[in-house]
């Protein structure tokens, strides 16, 4: 048996991303038993994370699966390793494989400070199935027991460790043809424990209609690489229709990058939706004039109500050296046509950007305050590993500040810490004082090592 981890929440969940349904989608095609944990057992004594997880660790090891996979996103790494090592205590002889944006663009250190055995890189459909197909026929059992070069030298997109050495396997190319593979694995996932979403008022579950994104913004990992690989429009609402009728699921989370970045695909989905009537509602991402006004009315009959928009910043100077690919103006005319179109929008901005100074917060607000967004969404920019900001800083001439987990804040050629946080302080007032919004920052990361 496998089981798969992702961000476990106590019940009820609203939403579950889409990497373990899809990776479990695949393994039971091809036979295996597959276990997805989406939510921790039932705890209605303690809220305390460390209790949660030794009750998951619990749960995990009376199923006595052979390969434990765990998603892992940085701002939960500790708690990932933390997980990691429970389960090492109770399950000595399992293969523990981390995935996710985290060990794709870290594996050696991960590996290097924690339980898990092996890193996937990248998209883990093809390879997690061969580390699987492996074990089934008697390797990986008792891997830290024995040197696990035997079988995973050949395997593709996998990083381990051997002999105190790093092994950095090829890569593997990611899945070109998306309308090949299964569909997720709702069935596996706790729905009848999820909660209706707060932005669709109805209970909801994440869809793609494509992977990759040709952007090349500085603050973004971007771990579908640039290549956009596109699901027939068929095959996308297929996938809604399923989950409407099997699981009285209407609402969907677009988890594309940007909507609309093909107006043609992007159209054809919504006019597939409308074809078949189906009673759905979502929300998608996008930025820039990628909707236009004919696209918004497509999207509002298909059932959007909502859209997040990431503008980013208002200040044009900024855009450029963030490497965002559009302009406010370009922001305005998209924001203006998905509300003409009667579709919420929730614009987000980032204070801490490259180039970021005292007076681009300003426009970054004042642009907040007139681009006519149902929401304004703030948050101060935290970094992130494998990003181009975390790998070159000096060439966007910005510092970053690494804590001990990879917390990390951003200092500027004009801005430092302390002025940053004052600036984004005084952005909060000032949106709240002309009522553009009532609710308080997205994020705004404090670590106790400042």
């Amino acid at each position: 048996m496998i089981a798969l981890i992702a961000g476990p929440t106590k019940p009820p969940r609203s939403v579950q991303g889409l990497g373990l349904p899809y990776l479990a989608g695949v393994l039971e095609e091809a036979g295996f038993k597959v276990k997805i944990f989406d939510l921790y057992t039932p705890s209605p004594d303690t809220d305390d994370p460390v209790v949660l997880d030794q009750r998951l660790a619990d749960a995990i090891a009376q199923e006595q699966p052979a390969i434990v996979g765990v998603t892992i996103h940085t701002p939960a790494y500790a708690a990932r390793v933390r997980l990691a090592k429970l389960l090492r205590e109770r399950l000595p002889r399992a293969l523990l494989v981390a995935g996710g944006h985290h060990p794709s663009v870290e594996p050696a250190h991960l590996l290097q400070n924690s339980e898990f055995d092996v890193c996937v890189i990248g998209e883990g459909e093809d390879t997690l199935l061969e580390i699987a197909q492996h074990v089934a026929n008697g390797a990986g059992a008792g891997l830290r027991a024995r040197p696990p070069g035997d079988w995973l030298r050949n395997v593709r997109g996998v990083v381990y460790e051997q002999g105190g050495e790093i092994v950095h396997n090829p890569p593997r190319l990611p899945v070109s043809d998306l309308d090949s593979l299964p569909f997720p694995a709702h069935h596996l996932l706790g729905l009848k424990n999820y909660a209706p979403h707060p932005n669709l008022g109805v209970k909801s579950q994440g869809i793609l209609t494509y992977r990759g994104c040709p952007m090349r913004c500085v603050f973004c990992l971007n771990p579908q690489g640039r290549r956009v690989r596109r699901r027939s429009p068929s095959k996308v609402v297929d996938e809604m229709a399923r989950v409407v009728k099997e699981f009285e699921v209407r609402g969907f989370n677009f988890y594309d990058n940007l909507f609309g970045l093909n107006r043609k695909h992007a159209l054809a989905v919504c006019e597939e939706i409308i074809r078949r009537r189906l009673d759905v509602v979502w929300e998608c991402w996008t930025a820039g004039d990628l909707v236009d006004a004919a696209l918004a009315r497509k999207m509002k009959a298909a059932g959007c109500v909502r859209v997040g928009f990431g503008a980013e910043s208002g200040d044009d100077e900024v855009l450029v050296k963030a490497r965002r690919g559009f302009n406010t103006a370009q922001h305005q005319a998209g924001i203006h046509a998905l509300q003409a179109a009667g579709i919420k929008v929730a614009a987000f901005f980032m204070i801490g950007l490259p180039g970021e100074l005292k007076e681009s917060v300003r426009r970054t607000v004042e642009f907040a305050q007139r681009c006519g967004g149902d929401e304004i969404c703030l948050s101060l920019h935290r970094p992130y590993p494998g990003t181009a900001i975390w790998r070159s800083p000096d060439a966007f001439g910005v510092r970053v500040v690494k804590g001990p987990n990879f917390e990390a804040y951003i200092e500027t050629e004009h801005l430092s810490r302390a002025a940053m946080l004052e600036c984004a302080q005084w952005a909060d007032e000032e949106l709240k004082r002309s009522g553009v919004t009532k609710s308080e920052f997205l994020r705004c990361d404090r670590y106790a090592w400042e």
